[in-house]
C-alpha cells in the first residue's frame, strides 16, 4: 500500500548565516531546533517534534555551479543520528561550501530508548544509490513495543539564514479509546461500570515501510510511503491503567477503570495505556471486559463480570487517529406491578 500522506510535524533544519564558499568560512553545522516536550510512549499530538526522539538523515549533494568547485555530486552521509542537544538537534555534520543538499529523515521513540519504542532497520538508496531518494525500514513484529513512527524529506536546500523547513509524517495509525457509562461508578454503594481492559484483537505490528523521495538528485515526484509484508496478527491489551508517576512500562497494571457519565478519554491516564500505534490496514475488532456492579446484598458488594467484541469497520489509514467511544448503558431493573382484578363468583341472595 502506497500513498500520500498529507498530516504532517512542522519542524525547522536550521543553519547558520550563509556565506560563499570562496570566503573559506568555518563550516557551518547543520542543526533540527523543535521545542520542548515530554516524554511519552504515546503518538505525537499537535505540530511539536519531542525532544525524547532522535532522528536518522542521510543527505545527498548536488553538485554546485561556483567557478573552481570540484566536488562531484553524490552521497553527502548516510544513517547520521542527529540528537537532542541544548535547543537543537546535532551531529557535527556540516553544510558543503557549495551545492545544495537533498535530505531524507526518518524518527522513533525507540531510537533514543528501545525499552518504550521501536528501532527499525534501515536500508538506504534507490537503484542508483541515492540516499536521499529511498530508504526501507523493517519494523519488528511486536505487539508489546510500538512506536509513533515519523518521516521526512526536504530537498534542494542552501545554507541559508533563518533555516529550512522540513515536515515529518505519520506512517502509520492511531486507534484509541474514551468511555462512560450513565450511571457513574459510586464505592460505597457499589453501583456502575468498571472497565478491566480492551484487547485488540488480531492486528497486524509490524512489517516493511517502504519510504521515496523522488526530488532528490534533481528527480520529480511527491515524498510517498507504502507498507507491506505486515507479519502475523497478534491480540494486545490496547487499554488498562498503569500506576506511579514515572510511567514506565515496568509499571504494575491495576485493575480498575471506573467510568463516569462523562466520557473519559483513556489515552489521557498514563503511558499510552490506550493508545494502539499500527501500520495502516483493515480495521479490526476490540473486546472490552468489564464489571457491572449491581448494589450490595446483605452488605456484601454483587458484581457481574461481562464481556463485549466490536467488530470495526473500514480501513485504519496511516496519519489518522482513529477514537472509539465506548457507551455503556446500565437498565435498572424495575418492576411495575398490577393486581388482577377480582372476577365474579357466586351471586347468591340470601332472604330470611
Amino acid at each position: 500500500m502506497k500513498k500520500h500522506i498529507l498530516m504532517g510535524l512542522a519542524i525547522t533544519l536550521a543553519t547558520l548565516p550563509a556565506c560563499h564558499p570562496l570566503e573559506q568560512e568555518p563550516l557551518q553545522d547543520i542543526r533540527f531546533l523543535t521545542a520542548q516536550h515530554a516524554i511519552t510512549k504515546s503518538p505525537i499530538d499537535g505540530t511539536t517534534f519531542p525532544d525524547d526522539y532522535n532522528m536518522i538523515v542521510s543527505a545527498y549533494r548536488n553538485l554546485g555551479s561556483h567557478a573552481g568547485a570540484s566536488d562531484a555530486a553524490g552521497n553527502y552521509f548516510t544513517s547520521v543520528t542527529f540528537t537532542k542537544q541544548s535547543s537543537h538537534w546535532a551531529e557535527s555534520r556540516y553544510w558543503p561550501l557549495d551545492g545544495s543538499l537533498d535530505f531524507l529523515a526518518y524518527a522513533t521513540t525507540g531510537l533514543k530508548d528501545p525499552n518504550i519504542g521501536v528501532v527499525p532497520t534501515a536500508v538506504w538508496g534507490d537503484a542508483g544509490g541515492n540516499v536521499a531518494k529511498k530508504v526501507v525500514l523493517s519494523v519488528p513484529d511486536n505487539s508489546a513495543v510500538f512506536d509513533d513512527i515519523l518521516y521526512g524529506a526536504v530537498n534542494n536546500q542552501f545554507h541559508v539564514s533563518g533555516g529550512t523547513p522540513m515536515t515529518l509524517s505519520h506512517a502509520e495509525t492511531v486507534v484509541c479509546f474514551a468511555a462512560k457509562a450513565n450511571v457513574a461508578y459510586d464505592a460505597t454503594n457499589n453501583k456502575g461500570v468498571t472497565i478491566n481492559s480492551i484487547t485488540l484483537d488480531g492486528a497486524y505490528y509490524g512489517g516493511t515501510l517502504t519510504v521515496e523521495n523522488p526530488g532528490a538528485g534533481g528527480g520529480s515526484g511527491s515524498l510517498s510511503a507504502g507498507w507491506s509484508s505486515l507479519g502475523s496478527q497478534k491480540d494486545h491489551i490496547a487499554a488498562r491503567v498503569y500506576g506511579g508517576a514515572a510511567c514506565t512500562a515496568n509499571d504494575p497494571a491495576l485493575t480498575d477503570l471506573h467510568l463516569g457519565t462523562t466520557a473519559t478519554t483513556l489515552s489521557q491516564k498514563h503511558f499510552g495505556e490506550a493508545y494502539v500505534i499500527l501500520p495502516p490496514q483493515n480495521a479490526q475488532s476490540f473486546t472490552i471486559n468489564y464489571t457491572v456492579h449491581n448494589g450490595k446484598s446483605g452488605g456484601t458488594a454483587v458484581n457481574d463480570t461481562m464481556q463485549y467484541t466490536y467488530t470495526c469497520s473500514g480501513s485504519w489509514e496511516a496519519g489518522t487517529k482513529n477514537l472509539y467511544t465506548i457507551e455503556i448503558t446500565l437498565n435498572e431493573v424495575v418492576i411495575t406491578p398490577t393486581v388482577t382484578d377480582w372476577v365474579a363468583g357466586n351471586a347468591t341472595t340470601v332472604q330470611i
